[in-house]
């Protein structure tokens, strides 16, 4: 069978799309165009590959097939296609950098000065909760993710520093600066928290069931930790943050029985086409890493 990539890459576009008008504008052709590449698959294929309905086309059994076999190697197709022209140009490449939220205020202003003082390094940097900067990653649209390393185990993880989550009050707040309190006398105070679908949360409810404690009051929940250090500042709310990346203002509470130890660093796809500016990027967090996170403005 004689498969060609372009008509692949059209069929692709249909199927993605659900609609051949659609898919001759985006890929800039015209309808009879993408039409004659689709029955030249099914030429090829011997089968029917797309059935028109009400809505557009749908996919047969062999259509469904076929898209499956396809996408991975039109993934490779254009990975290689890269791989030459930066060979062929000299050329470093684009660096796409995802981050967490509560990377992103310290560490990341580091990050990004210590690359634009890299010649020939483009880069865009994207924020978003850890959970959804690695869907972006598995599928393909940020090269590096940036923060507290990932359990799952297909992807590369590069750890940089150790970190503990721990509770954390404004300097002037009664707990700081004398005797260090227990768990259970936290427990009488409010407490500004991330929102339960957030890990750290999640440690700190179990751990709290673990030490047979009941919760203490919750005055304010959100994802933004920007915003939760924000109000620990100017409240007497204990808040569950990062020790390592404490801004000023704010103290770190040494209680042992709600120490949350974890670690920071880079995470990245296991396999696919890594550009001389990701692996640039890559050796420079590795590099300076720990200066970047220890940084104190």
């Amino acid at each position: 069978m004689d498969y060609n990539l372009r008509d692949l890459k059209f069929f692709e576009t249909v199927a993605t799309l659900g609609n051949v008008s659609r898919a001759a504008e985006v890929l800039g052709r015209s309808q009879p165009a993408i039409t004659k590449c689709i029955r030249r698959l099914e030429s090829a294929v011997g089968e029917r590959l797309i059935e028109r309905d009400a809505q557009g086309v749908a996919l047969t059994p062999s259509g469904l097939l076929l898209l499956e076999r396809a996408r991975p190697l039109l993934q490779h197709a254009s990975q290689v296609q890269q791989e030459l022209r930066d060979f062929s140009t000299g050329a470093t490449g684009h660096v796409r950098i995802g981050s967490g939220l509560s990377t992103a205020a310290h560490v990341l202003p580091q990050i990004c000065a210590q690359l634009l003082s890299q010649s020939g390094i483009q880069f865009e940097v994207l924020l978003g909760t850890n959970i959804g900067m690695r869907r972006e990653l598995r599928e393909g649209r940020i090269d590096l993710l940036l923060g507290l390393l990932p359990p799952e185990s297909d992807l590369r993880t590069v750890p940089l520093v150790d970190d503990v989550v721990g509770p954390a009050v404004r300097a002037g707040h009664p707990l700081a600066g004398g005797q260090a309190p227990s768990a259970a006398d936290l427990m009488a105070w409010s407490w500004a928290m991330p929102t339960q679908d957030i890990p750290s949360r999640q440690w700190w409810d179990r751990r709290l069931q673990a030490l047979q404690l009941a919760p203490p009051p919750i005055q304010m929940q959100s994802n933004s930790p920007a915003l939760l250090l924000g109000i620990a500042r100017i409240r007497d709310a204990i808040v569950f943050t990062s020790h390592r990346m404490l801004p000023e203002g704010l103290v770190a509470l040494p209680v042992q029985e709600l120490a949350m130890a974890r670690k920071f660093g880079v995470a990245l796809r296991k396999e696919g086409y890594q550009s001389p500016a990701v692996r640039r990027t890559l050796q420079l967090l590795v590099d300076h890493g720990q200066a970047l996170f220890d940084y104190q403005p």
